[in-house]
């Protein structure tokens, strides 16, 4: 009888030691991880890039088309217009992205625009022997941009994830064309008398190069059913000169007109639409 009790017992200690062991496994059981977060751990995106941008031409070296005999060269300088002119972009997004990590390549075709004056008086011996010509000038620059970026999510969960990015460009020039208003002031009849010499327009390809620098922004990433919205600010900052510094064409050469040498400067807003590589089906909807 003793026996048999015994016996017992020890059935019920180890059938209660397995339910315990079982109990202690499931408590340190991790919770299943959300499927959505577990698919776009690694993801490739696809999809189209568009938006607006303001650029400021920053001169490093002037130059000027005539040679002063009677004043400094600085009088000759022009004046710049910073991030006055809006262009606009538009093109590809393409994103490796890794827990947390995107290698973004996003060539685009591109329109960059921005605006300077200068001008020119000649002076003679009477007071009122003056004559001033000034130029307005618009310059336009279609290019195609091949930026690299790697942004880092500042938030890693959830279906809004701001990020920052940073990375390098390099622009090609497609072309290039330079408009220019002229304007005129006589002094001679002893009051100021303006007119217009109108409008020309003319290519200047030949004036700038390709060059390339550095970018940076934020951003953020929003996902909704099967698209990612993608809103980000960039700055870029050209490391070499855009322009044959000092060129003066055959075309411009009666007005003066050379571009100095410059780097270009850009702020732009951007919206992309992206898409997954790997199938996303009604379990991976972010909404």
């Amino acid at each position: 009888m003793i026996r048999k009790d015994f016996l017992s017992g020890n059935k019920a200690l180890i059938v209660a030691f397995f339910c315990l062991s079982s109990l202690a496994a499931l408590g340190q059981k991790k919770p299943p991880k959300n499927p959505l977060e577990s698919f776009l751990d690694t993801q490739f995106w696809l999809g189209i890039k568009m938006g607006i941008n303001y650029t400021q031409a920053f001169p490093e070296t002037k130059f000027a088309g005539f040679s002063p005999i009677n004043y400094v060269d600085e009088n000759l300088e022009k004046s710049y217009d910073d991030f006055s002119l809006s262009g606009a972009h538009m093109g590809l997004e393409m994103n490796f992205y890794h827990k947390g990590f995107s290698a973004s390549f996003q060539p685009a075709f591109k329109r960059s625009r921005y605006s300077y004056a200068s001008g020119f008086t000649w002076e003679g011996a009477q007071i009122n022997s003056r004559f001033e010509t000034d130029y307005q000038v618009e310059q336009r620059l279609d290019l195609i941009e091949l930026p690299l970026m790697i942004k880092g999510d500042i938030i890693r969960n959830g279906k809004i994830r701001p990020f920052l990015m940073v990375g390098g460009f390099y622009s090609l020039i497609t072309s290039a064309q330079k408009e220019i208003e002229i304007s005129q002031t006589d002094f001679s009849s002893g009051t100021a008398l303006q007119s217009s010499s109108g409008t020309v327009t003319i290519g200047v390809k030949d004036a700038f190069k390709n060059f390339y620098g550095i970018a940076g922004g934020a951003g953020v990433n929003l996902d909704y059913w099967n698209i990612r919205t993608v809103f980000e600010v960039a700055y870029k900052r050209s490391l070499s000169s855009a322009t044959k510094a000092g060129v003066l064409q055959n075309e411009l050469a009666s007005l003066g007109e050379v571009n100095d040498e410059l780097r270009l400067r850009d702020i732009s807003v951007s919206l992309s639409f992206v898409f997954p590589f790997r199938f996303i089906d009604q379990q991976f909807k972010a909404l």
